[in-house]
């Protein structure tokens, strides 16, 4: 649901009457929709609880009503992550007909990694639908499959349809696009849709995070200006420009931009993550320790699944001013959560024990990472950006020359690290190999890694050239 949605006078209104209701304790009649609405905004708006009491009470008038259950199985799943309890509530919705009901099922599988359970699933229920009910279904089961990456299912779906022409189409067909890094065609789509709906903030958000993978940061910025024109509250837009403003440097506006993000919502927790990363480029640290602590408390309230990433960051800011033993404390409040890799977690600690010069005990646990993961490409890279960061360049090197191009292709940051040592290296051929590929496999991982390697300003696709006629 979109937030504008909850700006009209419809919505605020049957809110007002809604909750003056319940602060009064009497009874009020609206249908389950409407209170369903209600629920969707207090979880919208990271109130857990008041989203749980309007569905409890959408429930208490309407037993079995779909929209209060699905939103209920959907906070199960995502909020608490225990998709038991959300396939105990899916299966309390009395009509088992219901698309909704078809879609929260597949979700509770998509979301725990069944995938291709989920789409037999949807397989066997599009044969219980009439043909109209079957053109809606094939495209929000798309919808589905790519809200979760899961690109080749959301291709197989959308090839069912022969709506080329719907929105919903074309949406799924640019965000497929997007996933498999074909960042121009994304951004065309983006802009089709665009012209047939220019007020569409949603839009501009897609091809703001289109033109923000692909290194067009100055242009990403004017696509969320649009949105923000459209909703001054846009959280997407607002994020999405702060991230432009900050791969250009551009730190002290992007805080600005993240400022309000953090405001529009208090549930919301990637303002003060966002704001804590500008203030340590500006090496104002105390400052960016602050922000963390803030985005700490969010989250522990509303998103418990994202303090691992706090914490991280936490830790390595203390590392990075000299705090080795607060630092480490940080990753052991990590090891609490069952859903942290714990080889990724062991360079982690190495990175903290080499910046801070136990490179013995560092050696350790790099070790320890590599072996224990089997030599996985994913911590391959880890480590080797690590020992980059630790000026430890000729490990770094040899660690990601190893990676077939299999596992660079599936991780294209790696050309742009590849690039970085070969330059640090005084490699100039090999520097001028990995820089034509960082360019064209991760063209903002390009810009946001190698510029300060070249002019200010400079696109990434005139990287190559600028180099080669500038000889290390």
């Amino acid at each position: 649901m979109q937030s504008n949605y909850y700006d009209s006078k419809e919505f605020t209104d049957t809110l007002a009457r809604y909750e003056d209701a319940m602060n009064k304790g009497k009874t009020l009649y609206l249908d389950s929709d409407q209170l369903a609405d209600i629920a969707e905004y207090y979880h919208w708006m990271g109130y857990p609880a008041k989203a749980l009491a309007a569905a409890d009470y959408a429930l208490s008038l309407f037993e079995g009503a779909t929209a209060p259950l699905v939103l209920k199985a959907r906070m199960a799943l995502l909020n608490e992550n225990n998709p038991e309890k959300a396939e105990v509530l899916a299966e309390q919705i009395t009509d088992k007909t219901d698309l909704e009901y078809f879609y929260i099922k597949a979700e509770i599988l998509v979301a725990t990694n069944q995938g291709e359970k989920a789409d037999l699933f949807l397989e066997a229920s599009g044969e219980q639908l009439d043909d109209l009910d079957y053109l809606d279904f094939v495209l929000d089961s798309a919808i589905l499959f790519i809200d979760y990456e899961y690109v080749e299912l959301a291709k197989k779906w959308l090839k069912k349809s022969d709506e080329t022409d719907q929105e919903d189409y074309r949406e799924v067909e640019g965000r497929i696009k997007y996933y498999e890094g074909d960042y121009k065609d994304s951004e065309r789509i983006f802009n089709s849709l665009i012209d047939k709906n220019p007020y569409s903030a949603y839009y501009w958000d897609l091809l703001a995070s289109a033109q923000l993978a692909n290194g067009q940061f100055s242009e990403a910025i004017s696509s969320c200006e649009y949105a923000i024109a459209i909703n001054p509250n846009d959280e997407d837009a607002l994020l999405y420009k702060g991230q432009a403003l900050m791969q250009l440097k551009n730190d002290e506006e992007a805080i600005e931009y993240f400022d309000r993000l953090s405001q529009v919502r208090s549930s919301n927790v990637d303002g003060y993550l966002n704001t804590a990363n500008c203030l340590f480029h500006l090496e104002r640290y105390e400052e960016g320790l602050a922000a963390l602590r803030k985005a700490e408390t969010r989250a522990k309230r509303h998103y418990p699944d994202r303090l691992p990433e706090i914490y991280q960051e936490e830790a390595f800011t203390y590392s990075h001013i000299g705090q080795k033993e607060r630092a480490l404390a940080y990753l052991d409040k990590m090891e609490q959560f069952v859903e942290v890799d714990r080889c990724e977690l062991m360079v982690s600690r190495a990175h903290i024990l080499c910046e801070n010069g136990d490179d013995a005990h560092a050696q350790i646990y790099y070790k320890r990472a590599l072996e224990e993961s089997r030599y996985q490409p994913g911590i391959m890279l880890r480590v080797a950006v690590s020992l980059y960061d630790n000026s430890i360049l000729q490990v770094a090197y040899n660690i990601l020359c190893t990676l077939t191009p299999g596992d660079l292709d599936k991780q294209p940051q790696s050309y742009a690290y590849l690039a970085l040592c070969a330059h640090d290296l005084g490699l100039h051929e090999e520097y001028i190999a990995h820089l034509k590929k960082a360019v064209e496999a991760d063209p903002a991982s390009a810009k946001s890694l190698l510029s300060t390697l070249f002019p200010e300003d400079m696109e990434p696709q005139e990287y190559v050239n600028y180099a080669s006629d500038n000889p290390l």
